[in-house]
């Protein structure tokens, strides 16, 4: 397996200073910053809120399946990642990232305002191919095995009824990887993902000031070029994650 980082969509290299900057800016600044206007749902899906009260148990099993589908199915490409190459590796994760992750509401939230500019038709194929990333960003990094194992730690019921379930990627002799996994319950009733925080980095916030760099400097159809520019990257081979 590649070092594993953050699945997250890497800017051209000029790019990245500023949104470094621009994160550590907001971190800094938002203890000072007057207090926010109050966000919907969709727009603070990703953010870190108090804990709640418990939660039913067979709610926490359920997200907590969630998160173990995903957890086994890696397990089980990187396994077998060189007989599968990169092809086989997409077409077994791509049902259970697709079920497990709930794109639409994750596209919302990373667009932010830019996401009620575009037509009912640009939002769907947005969705389509932030899919197509996410599912080439695994199949992609998840490329080898040598003994990693996924365990649980912990599991924080928080407000608004969503859930946080918190585990790690172990690693023989390197360090482990905390993978906590934001849940919501969705409008069918079952329980997917809404964000990954790798190390205490939350994906979700990285991707929203990444975008919205890109869009304001460039505009939506070069995000759209770049995201598609991306795939084809990783499914030649030619993009290497950075390091842990």
């Amino acid at each position: 397996m590649r070092e594993w980082n953050t699945p997250e969509f890497t800017l051209p290299g000029a790019l990245r200073p500023a949104i470094l900057v621009l994160c550590l800016v907001t971190a800094a600044a938002g203890a000072q910053a007057p207090a926010p206007e109050p966000e919907p749902a969709a727009e603070s899906a990703g953010a870190a809120e108090p804990a709640a009260g418990p939660a039913d148990p067979a709610q926490f099993d359920a997200a907590a399946a969630t998160v173990n589908r995903l957890h086994e199915t890696l397990l089980g490409v990187m396994q077998k990642a060189g007989e599968m190459g990169y092809a086989g590796r997409y077409r077994e994760l791509e049902p259970v990232i697709a079920a497990g992750f709930d794109t639409p509401l994750i596209v919302k939230v990373i667009l932010s305002r830019h996401w009620t500019d575009l037509n009912p038709q640009q939002q769907s194929d947005f969705i389509t191919l932030f899919r197509r990333l996410s599912v080439a960003t695994y199949a992609s990094r998840f490329n080898g095995y040598d003994r990693e194992t996924f365990s649980e730690l912990s599991r924080e019921a928080l407000n608004r009824g969503r859930l946080l379930i918190k585990t790690e990627l172990q690693r023989p002799e390197k360090k482990p990887v905390r993978l906590d996994y934001l849940m919501h319950k969705a409008g069918d009733g079952q329980w997917r993902i809404i964000s990954v925080i790798a190390n205490g980095v939350n994906d979700l916030s990285l991707k929203r000031a990444e975008y919205a760099v890109v869009i304001k400097e460039r505009g939506f159809d070069a995000l759209v070029a770049d995201i598609q520019n991306k795939i084809k990257e990783m499914e030649s081979g030619v993009t290497e994650p950075e390091a842990l």
